[in-house]
């Protein structure tokens, strides 16, 4: 197999590629449309309707617990669509690394996929099981797949396609001088012309002197290149993401904290401060459970960005790339919450400078050298 066969995408995988970028996109913008009509009468009736029937018959969910598990279902939905479609675009340049990536973000795009309420998360994940069939499983690890293959030209009746016409006037190439004095032939260039013996040009030459022979080394190799140390801003953006994914899993986790033990005072300290604070039709009781399941998912993202941090501050090209799409991920939940929670709008910026930051021609020029 030729080595264009290597090189060249298999039509299934830019389909797959093309796939996970377009159904990504949709999902996006399906989830937020879900999110911001939570509140319409229609969609309550809907979800109000869904706890009459099986499964969710019998489990004592209320309304207000189903809601505020379809707005994190969908938020969840939406960050991994967008690190997806990012993913999907370095899939289709043969990354290893984001085709591993995608696989697992797939169970979060197929679970968020029910709370948006379409089918398009579905179609995304079958993009990802795309790229782990045939042709495109063997593009990915550099081998040959099968393709079409031009078929050979016919050549005349009792010739082969190698075989070329000799002059009988001229002697035999490929017959030996041996032969040659055998049949009485004389060998080419006239009787007793001397024979060119064969030179090897990789052997040594060899210098005598003072009754000893030594062999001429060949010249020592250059030494390697010094390998370029790491450039600056590949240290801020891996401490940017180290310090807040540190600093939010902590805050998240004392919030939870504090509704575990002093839930009532907690809330009672909020309508004192602020008597005017909407919390939008839930209880109190629906509101802590959200949080409880908003710190499981935060807390769950951040160790995931940790490490990632730590696999690029390594000089993982694979795990930077799966970084910046994470990044991307967590930009968009956070501008998606500014109005209600302006402090997001810290994390936004953060996401934002981080990207760039491993963005940058330096830090991808010294991943493509390493």
């Amino acid at each position: 197999m030729s080595q264009d066969a290597k090189a060249t995408r298999p039509g299934q995988a830019t389909f797959a590629g093309w796939l996970i970028l377009g159904g990504s996109v949709i999902v996006v913008i399906t989830a937020w449309q879900r999110i911001s009509g939570l509140t319409s009468m229609e969609t309550r009736e809907n979800l109000q309707s869904l706890l009459t029937e099986p499964p969710l018959a019998g489990t004592g969910m209320e309304l207000g617990d189903l809601t505020m598990l379809v707005r994190i279902g969908c938020m969840a939905a939406a960050a991994a669509a967008t690190a997806a479609a990012i993913l999907g675009f370095h899939a289709l340049r043969r990354s290893t690394s984001a085709r591993l990536a995608l696989s697992f973000l797939a169970p979060v795009l197929l679970v968020g996929g029910f709370a948006t309420a379409g089918f398009f998360a579905p179609i995304v994940v079958a993009g990802i099981v795309m790229l782990w069939l045939t042709p495109s499983r063997e593009w990915f690890a550099g081998q040959p797949w099968r393709h079409k293959v031009t078929p050979p030209q016919r050549t005349p009746t009792g010739s082969t396609p190698n075989q070329q016409r000799v002059d009988p006037g001229l002697p035999d190439p490929f017959t030996k001088p041996e032969q040659d004095a055998e049949q009485g032939n004389e060998p080419a260039g006239g009787h007793g012309a001397p024979q060119q013996q064969p030179t090897t040009p990789s052997a040594p030459a060899a210098v005598s002197g003072f009754g000893s022979t030594q062999t001429a080394q060949a010249p020592y190799a250059a030494p390697p290149a010094p390998r370029r140390s790491r450039p600056m801003a590949l240290v801020w953006a891996c401490a940017v993401v180290w310090s807040m994914s540190a600093l939010v899993s902590a805050m998240m986790l004392l919030l939870t904290g504090v509704l575990l033990v002093a839930r009532e005072e907690f809330f009672a300290e909020v309508e004192r401060q602020q008597p005017d604070f909407d919390f939008q039709g839930f209880g109190r009781d629906e509101i802590a459970t959200g949080v409880f399941s908003l710190t499981a998912f935060v807390v769950v993202w951040s160790a995931i960005a940790i490490v990632l941090a730590v696999l690029a501050f390594r000089g993982s090209n694979g795990a930077r790339v799966a970084l910046i799409a994470s990044t991307v991920g967590v930009g968009v939940v956070c501008l998606a919450t500014v109005l209600a929670s302006p402090p997001s709008l810290v994390v936004v910026a953060a996401a934002a400078a981080t990207t760039w930051l491993l963005l940058r021609p330096d830090v991808v020029g010294w991943f493509r050298d390493r």
